[in-house]
């Protein structure tokens, strides 16, 4: 029977598999874990759970990005208070080479595909990212791999008991992803690496991220609305948002953007004497060997592209001996790169995985446009075979369910459609994805809400065009259940284990990762 973990590909990483990788390429070093009376397992699980205390939500963050008066202290001073608390002044994190990524679409791939092509060219690369779909280990990478978990404790408790002793007062500690920040960086400049690639949290121009100031090369992604009730209710505000990362003489690079958009950062651009350039269509670049992956929709060649322009201005700045450097966009693409995209790993957005009968795609889209290429490249995968449809779907935060749903049934004909909290199974759950500030009764009542956001919209449909709107619905099957593997014990029931079926698992990348969790789970029983 076929491993999960095999399809997932190399960057799927189970806890040991993390750890046996990277000592196999010489990343994990002698360590001397935080107590040794727990073994490796025992004293991560306490880390994570302990991690989970700084967890903060959305109206934390908000109150931090609108309230604060000094906009300096906002963005800077208390992360900068934690960074000089762990013994990393402002003037050593200058020593960090980074290339920054913002933007609302596509960041994480992105920075992915940069990761892999600096790798391609024998650069040594870390990768801080956010979230994670397992493991908390995911966020923290080095020359392409999860740091271990040795490594993650190691870093974790000195960095937090440093912390702890520093308080001013009990509430003196960074929160989840502002400590992650700081241990980012605490680990990125005690090892060996070249150059930080950092995704930025939410938005930018506040994201505790944008502390650094040694960035040359800055890149936007596709922006669209999302995190409006953080960042603003315009793509303009946004857009303003998403520009706060770019530096004093940097190098911009963005993708084909809304007018409105192209203007805030133009604008933002040229406040900070910095160049801004829009990369070029994919489809103009010349090729010595076209990548076999990960360029086969629209979306991932847009990011492959401003990858591509993003990895060649920091080699060029990193090769360059002299003072200046003028952009210089790629046209002709060598194997290097091309290995570079074709080798990435990045699961979770646009992933087919093949399991037993069944076929599972998982794309974390929760936005409505990136909902829409989500249900475009599913529909592009099924439309040729006659298997029953079904559909995995969960949202977080203050995102519009019914406005998802009604991209996806206008897409797509589902025959079943579930939904489910981003639960791997009651039975086993990842303490890594763990909140502490939803318990499983509010998640389950979202996903009851998200039903009535499903029945309201047939329910229109059939007010718009009497009986005729029920086609395609009068068979539909809708469940709320408690888990992801309740969804796919629910699925063996309806169709039988034998039958093939399509499922398409989207709305939020932590169901994603709870559903590649429960698949794992479900494979080691086979």
């Amino acid at each position: 029977m076929h491993s999960v973990l095999s399809a997932l590909g190399s960057s799927f990483w189970c806890r040991k598999m993390v750890f046996d990788a990277a000592k196999s390429v010489g990343i994990v070093k002698s360590l001397h874990i935080a107590s040794e009376s727990h073994t490796v397992g025992d004293s991560y699980d306490e880390a994570i759970k302990t991690l989970n205390t700084l967890q903060s939500n959305a109206e934390t963050i908000q109150q931090t990005v609108r309230n604060s008066g000094d906009i300096e202290t906002a963005r800077f001073r208390e992360t900068e208070k934690f960074l000089r608390r762990t013994g990393v002044p402002l003037e050593r994190l200058d020593t960090l080479s980074v290339i920054h990524v913002a933007g609302t679409k596509g960041k994480g791939s992105t920075c992915a595909l940069i990761d892999s092509i600096l790798r391609s060219h024998g650069i040594r690369t870390g990768f801080f990212s956010s979230p994670h779909l397992i493991s908390a280990t995911e966020r923290i990478r080095l020359n392409g791999i999860p740091i271990s978990e040795e490594n993650f404790v190691k870093y974790f408790w000195r960095i937090y008991n440093t912390l702890q002793k520093s308080q001013d007062h009990e509430r003196d500690m960074p929160t989840y992803f502002k400590f992650l920040t700081v241990m980012a960086f605490n680990v990125f400049l005690e090892e060996d690496i070249d150059v930080a690639i950092v995704e930025v949290g939410i938005g930018g121009e506040y994201d505790c991220t944008n502390i650094v100031r040694n960035t040359k090369t800055v890149g936007i992604t596709s922006l669209g609305l999302d995190h409006t009730h953080i960042l603003g209710n315009t793509l303009e505000e946004i857009a303003w948002q998403k520009a706060g990362i770019i530096k004093s003489k940097s190098h911009i690079f963005t993708v084909d953007q809304p007018p409105g958009c192209l203007r805030v950062i133009e604008q933002r651009a040229k406040e900070k004497n910095a160049t801004l350039t829009v990369v070029p269509d994919f489809d103009t670049y010349n090729w010595v060997q076209f990548p076999g992956k990960n360029v086969g929709t629209k979306v991932q060649r847009v990011n492959a592209s401003l990858a591509i322009q993003l990895s060649h201005d920091w080699l060029q700045h990193h090769r360059l001996t002299r003072l200046k450097r003028k952009v210089n966009l790629l046209k002709e693409i060598s194997e290097e790169i091309s290995d570079g995209i074709e080798n990435t790993k990045w699961p979770g957005r646009c992933q087919i995985i093949p399991f037993h009968r069944r076929t599972i795609f998982l794309d974390g889209a929760h936005t409505l446009e990136s909902m829409e290429v989500c249900a475009e490249w599913f529909v592009d995968n099924t439309a040729r075979n006659s298997n029953p449809k079904c559909l995995i779907f969960n949202v977080t935060g203050s995102r519009d369910s019914k406005k998802l749903l009604r991209m996806l049934i206008n897409t797509s004909s589902f025959s079943t459609i579930i939904f489910t909290p981003n639960i791997a199974s009651e039975k086993f759950h990842a303490t890594d994805n763990t909140s502490v500030l939803t318990g499983r009764d509010e998640a389950l009542e979202r996903c009851r809400k998200n039903e009535k956001d499903l029945q309201d919209i047939i329910a229109e449909k059939v007010s718009k065009n009497g009986l005729c709107g029920l086609n395609g619905f009068s068979k539909l099957q809708c469940q709320v259940l408690n888990s992801v593997a309740d969804a796919f014990a629910y699925l063996d029931n309806m169709y039988g284990k034998e039958r093939e079926i399509d499922v398409l698992i989207t709305g939020s990348l932590y169901l994603v990762g709870a559903s590649l969790l429960a698949l794992e789970h479900v494979d080691a029983k086979k």
